[in-house]
C-alpha cells in the first residue's frame, strides 16, 4: 500500500525566534501546519538550547493530530542525528524550523514512496535549502563529524523552485498567505466514477484528468478538502474503517502523483439507515454544511475565499449554506474542465 512519508526532523537553532507571534500564530505553527497539508504529522524538533514547554498549546492549535517531540543537542552534527536514528522513520524529511518555503514539498512528493537514490533537497532561487528527503541508510553513510548544514549543502541532489525561503524576520514583509483559500471537493462522481457505494480499492476508478486537476489546484496555493457522504456505512455495505482505509490509499496515491489533499471529512449517517446506530439527521450530511464548516474552523479558512466542486445538487446546497460558491460536475464538464476555467 502507498503510505508516504509522515516524519520530519526540524532544526531549531533559536527556539524563541520561531515562537514569536505574527498575525495570531507563531512562525513554528505556520511551518508545522504547512507540513500537515502533506500528511507530515510526526515531527522531531532538535533544539540548540532548552526552552519553556510550548508543545501542548502548539499541538492544540494544529488542525491534524500527530506527534511532536523535542530533543536538546549540544552540537547539531550528523553524528548527533545518527544517535537518534532508531527514533526516525526509514525515510524522513530534514529542514530548519526557522525557514518556510511555500511549495517546497511538491517536488519531493513522487519520491515519498521509494525511488530515492540520494538525499534530495529543494532549494529556492538563492540556493537556500528549504527541505531535504533522505533515508536512515543515507544518513549513516555521511561522516558523523560533519554538520547538518554540510549535509544539506554537500551531499544532496537539488531541485530549484521559484519561491523564496522565508524566516521569522521576513515573513511579515512577504506575500505568504496567512489565510489560504481552499477548494472543497465531493469524492464519488468528481474524483472517481460513482459506481455506487464504493468502499474498496477494486471498485475505485479514477476519472481521467483528476490528478492534473488536483496538481493545478495545489500549485495555486489553495487547500484541497474532500467532503463526502458515505451512507454505504449506514446501509451496512462497508464500515467506517473501510472508508478511512480507502481514503488513506486515495490520498497517498494523489500525493504520489504530485498533488495533495490537506484534509477530509465523511458522513456515515442517513435518516432512514437500516443500521440503527447510523439512523439520524446529521448536520454533517450534505446538503447540511457541517463537514465544510468543521474544516473551515480547523484550518482557519474564510468561506469567501473558497469554492466547492461537486456532482450532486446536495453538494451545491451545502456550499451555499456554508457561504461559498459552487460548481457542478457533469458528464460534459469534469473536475479538470472546471479547474481550467476557474484557475487559469
Amino acid at each position: 500500500m502507498i503510505t508516504g512519508v509522515r516524519h520530519c526532523v526540524l532544526l531549531l537553532p533559536d527556539p524563541e525566534n520561531v515562537l514569536r507571534t505574527h498575525a495570531g500564530h507563531s512562525f513554528l505553527f505556520r511551518v508545522l501546519r504547512d507540513y500537515q497539508r502533506f500528511g507530515i504529522t510526526n515531527v522531531t524538533l532538535l533544539m540548540a538550547k532548552e526552552t519553556a514547554d510550548f508543545l501542548a498549546p502548539l499541538c492544540d492549535k494544529l488542525p491534524l493530530q500527530g506527534t511532536l517531540k523535542t530533543y536538546t543537542l549540544s552540537a547539531v552534527t550528523v553524528g548527533a542525528l545518527q544517535q537518534l536514528a532508531p527514533l526516525l522513520s526509514e525515510t524522513f524529511f530534514l529542514a530548519r524550523g526557522d525557514r518556510l518555503c511555500d511549495g517546497a514539498v511538491f517536488p519531493l512528493l513522487p519520491l515519498m514512496n521509494g525511488h530515492l537514490e540520494a538525499p534530495r533537497s529543494v532549494v529556492d532561487t538563492h540556493d537556500t535549502p528549504a527541505l531535504t528527503l533522505l533515508t536512515r541508510q543515507m544518513l549513516e553513510s555521511i561522516p558523523a563529524s560533519e554538520s547538518l548544514t554540510d549535509l544539506l549543502n554537500k551531499h544532496c541532489q537539488t531541485t530549484s523552485i521559484d519561491s523564496p525561503v522565508l524566516t521569522p524576520d521576513t515573513l511579515p514583509l512577504s506575500t505568504y498567505p496567512l489565510h489560504r483559500p481552499a477548494v472543497f471537493l465531493d469524492r464519488d462522481g468528481v474524483l472517481n466514477y460513482d459506481h455506487g457505494y464504493i468502499g474498496t480499492q477494486d471498485r475505485f476508478e479514477w476519472i481521467t484528468g483528476t490528478f492534473s486537476a488536483l496538481r493545478r489546484i495545489a500549485r495555486s496555493g489553495r487547500h484541497i478538502f474532500i467532503v463526502t457522504n458515505q451512507s454505504g456505512v449506514a446501509r451496512g455495505y462497508y464500515s467506517e474503517e473501510d472508508v478511512k482505509n480507502l481514503m488513506g490509499w486515495a490520498i497517498a496515491t494523489i500525493r504520489s502523483e504530485g498533488a495533495t489533499v490537506d484534509d477530509w471529512r465523511s458522513c456515515p449517517f442517513h435518516p432512514t439507515a437500516p443500521l440503527e446506530q447510523y439512523r439520524q439527521n446529521s448536520e454533517w450530511r450534505k446538503p447540511a454544511p457541517g463537514m465544510i464548516q468543521d474544516l473551515l474552523i480547523k484550518w482557519d479558512v474564510r468561506p469567501a475565499d473558497c469554492f466547492l466542486i461537486g456532482d450532486q445538487k446536495t453538494d451545491l446546497q451545502a456550499a451555499e449554506a456554508a457561504g461559498m460558491a459552487a460548481y457542478q460536475v457533469t458528464s460534459e464538464k469534469t473536475l479538470f474542465d472546471w479547474t481550467m476555467d476557474l484557475l487559469p
